[in-house]
This record gives structure tokens, sequence and C-alpha cells, in this order.
């Protein structure tokens, strides 16, 4: 029997793990070198596949049109690689067992391994309990705790997990990530702020080049008929 091609799928929580998306993005093409493939092509595509996933489309401002079909995308990138699978979608550690398995159906028939990447103090029990469940053997479930979590120690010890070396990977051209977290003062609420200023900016050139498409493909098929 052919043996299983293996899936790491990073879900956070929010925090220290949060530079593994970015990170699996812009280093995509390097990474095939070491073996592993990165399907999502930048931290929209994981972004909006994360909120299809938890249905949380219209918290966001998306209509369901607009996530539809971004997780399955995903999905058929992953299938049609040879190597091993990274992905990274942040948002999810904290998913229902409904939202894991509609999630991991999408990887069936891969051998699918969940990372964690919680802060040193983070009670992750619960969610521990659910993807350990979900993904059935223990030693598929991956808890990465850091005494000291900085952005290059944790995608060190990611890279670890997943079979790669981070030597030639790094971070200082990285774009730093939005993450969603308790915030401890005016500053660092600014400074979250901008960051998600920045990722709304993000999305907005997403949507306006998806609205471009569509209307050029409208246009082409009204030629045709």
């Amino acid at each position: 029997m052919a043996k299983k091609r293996k899936v790491f799928l990073h879900v956070g929580p929010s925090g220290p793990g949060d530079i593994i998306e970015a990170a699996l993005v812009h280093h995509r093409d390097a990474l095939v070198e070491l073996g592993i493939d990165a399907p999502a092509k930048s931290a929209d595509e994981t972004f909006l596949a994360a909120v299809e996933v938890l249905r949380e489309h219209k918290a966001w401002g998306f209509t369901r049109k607009e996530v539809e079909g971004q997780w399955a995308t995903l999905c058929r990138r992953a299938w049609k690689g040879s190597q091993t699978v990274v992905l990274s979608l942040p948002l999810l550690a904290a998913a229902t067992r409904p939202e894991i398995d509609l999630l991991l159906d999408g990887l069936a028939g891969l051998q699918v391994h969940v990372v964690l990447t919680p802060r040193p103090d983070e009670d992750v029990d619960a969610m521990v309990d659910r993807w350990g469940a979900a993904v059935r053997k223990p030693e598929r479930l991956h808890v990465v705790r850091l005494e000291d979590p900085t952005p290059k120690r944790v995608w060190k010890a990611f890279g670890k997990v997943a079979g790669f070396g981070t030597a030639s990977l790094g971070l200082a051209a990285v774009p730093e990530p939005v993450s969603i977290r308790p915030l401890t003062s005016l500053d660092e609420a600014r400074r979250e702020i901008e960051r998600l200023a920045r990722r709304n900016q993000s999305l907005e050139r997403w949507r306006d080049e998806s609205d471009r498409k569509r209307k050029k493909l409208k246009k082409r098929l009204g030629s045709v008929a």
C-alpha cells in the first residue's frame, strides 16, 4: 500500500505562531526545493478559507459568495502536489468539532498532522481535546510551546515538526502578520489598528482583482454568446 502524503496544518491560536502563515507564503517557491508544498499563494487565501470554514463571512464584512470555495481551492492544490504539504490557518484553533470535520474532509486520504502554537501560559486543553479527537492518533497532534516564543524560534520549531530546516528561510522580508490578541497598552492598540488597516487594504485589493476577473469573464462569455 502506498504511503500517504503528510499534511502539517498549523491552526494557531493567534499569537506567536502567526508568523508561520506569512512565512509559508513568502518562501513558497524555496520550500519546494526542500521537499515541501505550500498551497497558499497569499495570506489572504488562507484568511478567507478560515473565514469560510468558520462561517464568519458576515462578521468580517464578506458575502458568502466571496469566501465560498476558498478552502476547496487550497485542498485541490494540496492534492496536485507530490510532496509533504504545509498550511497555516491561525484563526482555526478554536474551531468547533463540526467545523474541524468539515475542514479535514477536504484533506481526506492524506495523513493530517495538526500543529498548535500557544503562548507559554495559554490553556489549550480544550483545543487539544477537539483537534486530538479529530486527527485520532496522538502522534499527529503537535503542541509547540516555547518559553520565549519569538517569530524566529516559532518558525524554526514549526519547520522541525514539518521536516524542513529554516536556516535558509529568513524572516527579514516576511510581512508582519496581523494577530488577534489581548492588548495591554494604548500604543499596542494603535499598532494593532495599523496592522488591521493593512490587512483591510490587502483584502480590498484582492476583492478589486476578483471583481475585474469576474467582469472580464462575463464580457468574454457575452461575446461568445
